[in-house]
């Protein structure tokens, strides 16, 4: 494997860990990973170098979109928890 496809694959791995993780894979959540899985599959054999960096940009910020929404809903519940 090349590095870019270990890239993209780690990429691939952590956006669904993370979707998993704060949106969860209960049977009516599923289309969220079944989209997701679909569009890295769709682009696997994009050519265009800036497309591809484009859309790996893409899905890291939602990874990070993701697991920082969930970070601050954690940090809320405990000053609620704490202070109020």
């Amino acid at each position: 494997m090349s590095s870019k496809t270990l890239q993209a694959s780690k990429v691939y791995r952590d956006l669904l860990k993370s979707v998993n993780k704060h949106i969860g894979k209960e049977g009516y959540k599923k289309h969220f990973g079944d989209y997701i899985t679909q569009e890295f599959r769709k682009n696997c054999n994009v050519l265009d170098q800036s497309s591809v960096q484009q859309k790996l940009k893409l899905a890291r910020d939602y990874t990070l979109l993701l697991n920082s929404v969930q970070h601050h809903k954690e940090l809320l519940f405990l000053s609620q928890y704490c202070c109020g």
